[in-house]
């Protein structure tokens, strides 16, 4: 596997290597907050980037959805094809464009999301009329510090349900949504007690209260 990371798409392309990439990470820098909006891709880099047709493995750290106002499709669509797994870490912005992101991949089969929390929307209804995806899910979700329980529920409606296998669950609001909508598929469940203990209303079906 060929992972992009440190090194510059031009010099890629140059060596023919670019469809050979299969993962692409867009990572955090230690000492200082570095986001993925849309003015890291000049035109060149967008160009270049735009070519990667086999990439599988998708990983971005700080990606500010409020700054892709022309559509996330723009600049990730081209994996639409070929990608199963999605990693995103500390992500922002509206639920609606985060779907948009999940809603290009088809054959996405594994979702990583840690910190996110979508508060700004929570009064937000539902989508009942977006156009259902053609979606996959069926291998591991891991949630890690996720607070938007209608971006869960959006996600199972617009993909059909879900059928992961494996959840890794920790500080999840709407985790018994997710246990009952795998519950005919799910083989492999973790959580962390102590996260229960916090947060235990975040367990609790649609119809039990917490005191």
């Amino acid at each position: 596997m060929t992972t992009l990371a440190n090194l510059a798409p031009l010099v890629l392309h140059k060596l023919g290597l670019l469809p050979l990439v299969k993962k692409v990470q867009f990572l955090g820098d230690r000492h200082r907050r570095f986001l993925v909006v849309p003015q890291v891709f000049d035109s060149q880099g967008l160009r270049h980037f735009s070519t990667l047709a086999n990439v599988q493995d998708l990983v971005i750290t700080g990606l500010d959805l409020h700054k892709f106002t022309s559509g996330v499709e723009n600049y990730f669509g081209h994996f639409s094809p070929t990608l199963r797994s999605i990693a995103l870490l500390d992500p922002s912005g509206p639920r609606r464009r985060l779907l948009d992101l999940l809603g290009l991949f088809p054959k996405l089969d594994d979702i990583k999301i840690v910190r996110y929390g979508g508060a700004l929307e929570a009064l937000e209804s539902v989508d009942t009329q977006r156009a259902q995806i053609r979606g996959s899910l069926r291998g591991k979700l891991e949630l890690d510090g996720f607070w938007d329980k209608k971006l869960l529920e959006e996600i199972i409606t617009s993909f059909g349900g879900m059928r992961f296998v494996s959840m890794d669950l920790n500080n999840v609001e709407g985790a018994q949504l997710l246990l009952d909508a795998c519950a005919e598929t799910l083989q492999t469940l973790c959580f962390r007690p102590e996260s229960l203990f916090r947060s235990g209303k975040r367990f609790l079906g649609k119809d039990s209260t917490a005191h």
